[in-house]
């Protein structure tokens, strides 16, 4: 009998700093069950008008990818950023109704976590 390895690839940004344009870009590291470490870097528009979000990542030869081409659904690499990026957003906007909550209903914080919340949402 053969016993099976579960093994995963761990994904995670490494580091995010801003563009000569304003644009935040990700720095991704994928860890490979071998010790194998790959680095790319992937950044997101989006069009408030539209309400379209793109991802990108740019590839180990230098090409871009964007998330709205078909041939991307499949793609590693798209994948992983997009899923880093969600769970990212996520805990902002959870962090943000945290604070929005706690300006509604002073009542139930302490004053520190009153001035806090404020001083989070730029008060």
């Amino acid at each position: 009998m053969v016993a099976q390895i579960s093994t995963t690839i761990e994904t995670r940004i490494i580091y995010t700093y801003e563009d000569f344009d304003g644009v935040m870009v990700d720095v991704v590291e994928m860890v490979y069950p071998n010790g194998k470490t790959e680095t790319r870097s992937c950044w997101t528009d989006e069009n408030f008008t539209t309400g379209e979000t793109v991802h990108h990542v740019v590839t180990r030869s230098g090409s871009v990818l964007k998330s709205n081409w078909a041939t991307t659904a499949n793609n590693k690499w798209m994948t992983a950023y997009i899923e880093l990026w969600i769970k990212r957003y996520q805990a902002e906007c959870e962090a943000f109704q945290a604070n929005m909550d706690t300006l509604a209903h002073p009542e139930f914080y302490t004053p520190e976590e009153y001035a806090q919340a404020k001083a989070d949402l730029g008060f």
